[in-house]
């Protein structure tokens, strides 16, 4: 039986998807029986997915203008 410590380092590593099917089914059974690490791989996944959607809004191009909207009341501040 793995422990809590060897599954939530597979878990957060993301080094689930490559380990052999023996540590997998491993894994397997132990979030069976273990509501903690299930929490904890959940909440890993929550916490992956926001990181992706996070990116993909940060990667879509700003409109035009945007920075010189951001600029525009700094600029009258030092020209007062």
């Amino acid at each position: 039986m793995m422990t809590c410590k060897e599954v939530s380092t597979l878990v957060s590593t993301g080094g689930l998807d490559d380990a052999p099917l023996r540590v997998r089914l491993a894994v397997r059974l132990h979030l069976s029986m273990c509501r903690h690490c299930r929490a904890f791989k959940r909440q890993v996944e929550a916490l992956a997915k926001t990181a992706r959607t996070l990116s993909a809004s940060l990667d879509a191009e700003l409109p035009k203008g945007f920075e010189a909207t951001l600029s525009e009341p700094l600029n009258r501040k030092r020209s007062s």
